[in-house]
């Protein structure tokens, strides 16, 4: 199996991932908590079970000044400060819009590549992206309620991860092993997010035996698995591709409200699945020069 290969496999898993976080949003709501806690809970809970693996694995957790404000500034500046952006928006326009709007990011990855880093992006690559935001537009059910702000805040967290995306792919942190990477970004995100909590008065610790459970899990398969997975695929596939593969996120929305929640799966939902679900074959298809194989994968 090449690189490549595990690196598709490894988006698409965290995609997965990434796509249940409505559910758990949901759930973490409804037995006391809010989105601001959640978010919070999200990445600090993730840290107890992160810090033991790299232990076991005696991976050392000593870091540079240097790449210690990289960290930060990938955090704050891309993979926290989106989940800020994302969850603020929500109190101003539905969340199947925010999401919709969100997704913006793919096509400012190949945009920021294109004028910042002067990289020439492949004609299938583009043809991919305009399929993906095809796709994620027809997921959209048209919910009347709209506010620039929520808007404005939509769009200024997929420009924010899109920042995270490229930063990752191109600077020295690619280098650092993933999960040491994301236990320092999940630490970073936690404080940024418990300042933001506090400050807002937002900030719910009376969860129930259940909202705690599902808080757990939650911080498990996002911010563990899923980073984990995103991270691998930008370090196998590159940035563009990783973040074209990741639409595959709001299929997997879909289908737990169909299957959770019982929402309708209309003609536009299954296009909106076709079309990205064909972008992802072509992604898969596209031979990259770094493509190797993997002994014993």
């Amino acid at each position: 199996m090449t690189k490549r290969t595990i690196g598709i496999i490894a988006v698409i898993v965290s995609a997965i991932c990434f796509g249940l976080v409505p559910m758990f949003m949901k759930v973490v709501c409804a037995e006391g908590g809010n989105t601001l806690s959640g978010a919070f809970y999200r990445f600090f809970l993730s840290l107890p079970p992160i810090y033991v693996y790299l232990k076991i694995k005696k991976i050392p957790l000593a870091v540079t000044k240097t790449q210690f404000m990289k960290i930060c500034l990938i955090t704050i500046a891309g993979y926290g400060g989106t989940s800020l952006l994302l969850f603020f928006s929500y109190n101003f326009i539905p969340s199947g819009m925010a999401t919709t709007i969100h997704f913006v990011y793919p096509a400012m990855v190949i945009l920021f590549s294109i004028i910042f880093l002067k990289e020439k992006v492949k004609t299938i690559k583009i043809v991919c992206v305009v399929l993906c935001m095809i796709g994620i537009v027809l997921f959209h059910n048209g919910e009347a309620a709209v506010s620039l702000l929520g808007i404005l805040l939509a769009f200024a967290s997929g420009n924010t991860y899109a920042f995270y995306v490229i930063y990752l792919d191109k600077s020295e942190l690619r280098e650092m092993p993933s999960l040491k990477l994301i236990f320092y970004m999940n630490s970073v995100a936690s404080v940024l997010v418990f300042a933001v909590s506090v400050a807002t008065g937002q900030l719910r610790v009376a969860l129930t035996p259940t909202g705690w459970a599902v808080a757990l899990l939650f911080a498990i398969s996002v911010s563990f698995i899923a980073v984990l997975g995103f991270q691998i695929g930008v370090k196998y596939t590159g940035g563009q591709s990783a973040a074209i593969l990741s639409t595959f996120e709001p299929i997997t929305s879909v289908i737990i409200g169909v299957l959770v929640y019982g929402e309708k799966f209309s003609p536009k939902s299954i296009a909106g699945c076709i079309l990205i679900l064909l972008a992802t074959v072509l992604v898969a298809k596209t031979k990259e020069n770094n493509d190797e194989s993997v002994q014993g994968s």
